[in-house]
């Protein structure tokens, strides 16, 4: 009888899987390095469980509602007591161009209005770009240390008021 001989000094080849790890964790690490988290709080819309309010409650609830309608032109700002609520871009209308400083002004105005008001209603057309939006809620958001308007409710753009 031949015995069969067992070559227990066979190694394990772990030289691709350790050379896969130490690939991928700094690939993991740098992918992490780029992801950014970000949150920005807003109410979505009620369920409304009252029937609808006349004309005249509408428009005194209007006064009461601080609001930022952007379009392609520039902003028009309700709620802050202005004779005339548009603030025009300063130039061509892109992102850099809007009047972020006079729409903070108009803010600040509607705060002193409106006090105890947190919520702002920001409507901006289809055509803005997303990077406007963003700028307003910011420039919405505090002056210097003062907190402005720090809950932005973001609805549908609408027709001219």
């Amino acid at each position: 009888m031949t015995r069969v001989r067992i070559d227990e000094s066979a190694e394990l080849d772990v030289i691709p899987v350790m050379s896969l790890i130490v690939h991928l964790i700094p690939m993991l690490l740098l992918s992490v390095r780029f992801l950014s988290l970000a949150q920005i709080e807003s109410k979505g819309p009620l369920v409304p469980t009252q029937p609808a309010p006349s004309s005249t409650a509408l428009a005194e609830q209007e006064r009461d509602v601080v609001a930022v309608r952007i379009t392609a032109e520039g902003f028009v700002v309700s709620g802050d007591g202005a004779a005339d609520p548009r603030i025009p871009c300063r130039g061509s209308c892109a992102p850099e161009d809007y009047d972020y400083s006079a729409l903070r002004r108009a803010l600040v105005a509607a705060k002193r209005l409106h006090p105890q008001e947190r919520r702002i209603v920001l409507a901006p057309d289809p055509a803005v770009a997303y990077d406007v939006l963003v700028r307003v809620m910011d420039a919405a958001r505090v002056d210097g240390k003062q907190d402005l308007f720090p809950v932005p409710l973001i609805a549908a753009g609408v027709g001219e008021p």
